[in-house]
């Protein structure tokens, strides 16, 4: 159960990773405002800021591997996969801030928008399925997010963007976390 576990964490980071609509864009935006050093220290502070609670409830709370633990994090990962569907389907469940090319705006966003979105609950299942598996999470979600900026810095972000990568891919890996759960 554990390898399908760490592939389920695993696989869940790079697809965050490679999510537009989780700060690949602004990447890109802040690249082509010539702003080159920002564009690259961006994938660090938008994984950071994105799973920051996530990161200190993960470290800070010790949650019990009993019955009630478990069916609370199923009831977190099924409201979190509902968050997901919704936030997918509409552009009204997502804040955007102020278009300006700064890191403040940044750090807004990814904090704002990882709150609506629940993220913080896949850091703590992942932590939950396996001890310190939120760092396995991040440094998935943080060197996809910065390899994919590298290799496609204007381009395939925007190619992305016309996919729904949160309902395609998304959901499907939460599913396989939420068995996980199950099954521990």
């Amino acid at each position: 159960m554990l390898p399908l576990t760490l592939i389920a964490i695993l696989s869940l980071g790079f697809v965050e990773g490679i999510n537009p609509h989780k700060g690949l864009l602004f990447s890109s935006y802040f690249y082509s405002f010539n702003k080159r050093l920002e564009s690259y220290l961006l994938p660090l502070v938008i994984t950071i800021c994105y799973y920051l609670i996530g990161i200190i409830i993960s470290l800070l709370v010790i949650i019990p591997h009993d019955p009630i633990s478990k069916l609370i994090l199923l009831n977190l990962i099924l409201a979190s996969i509902m968050m997901k569907i919704v936030c997918s389907s509409s552009n009204f469940l997502h804040y955007s801030g102020s278009m300006k090319p700064l890191l403040s705006n940044v750090i807004k966003w990814s904090l704002a928008n990882s709150i609506i979105e629940m993220s913080p609950i896949e850091m703590i299942v992942a932590n939950y399925l396996i001890n310190l598996g939120f760092i396995i999470f991040f440094l998935a979600n943080f060197i996809t997010r910065e390899i994919a900026f590298y290799f496609c810095k204007n381009s395939v972000p925007r190619k992305l963007y016309l996919y729904n990568i949160e309902l395609t891919i998304e959901i499907p890996i939460l599913i396989f976390l939420l068995v996980g759960v199950i099954l521990t």
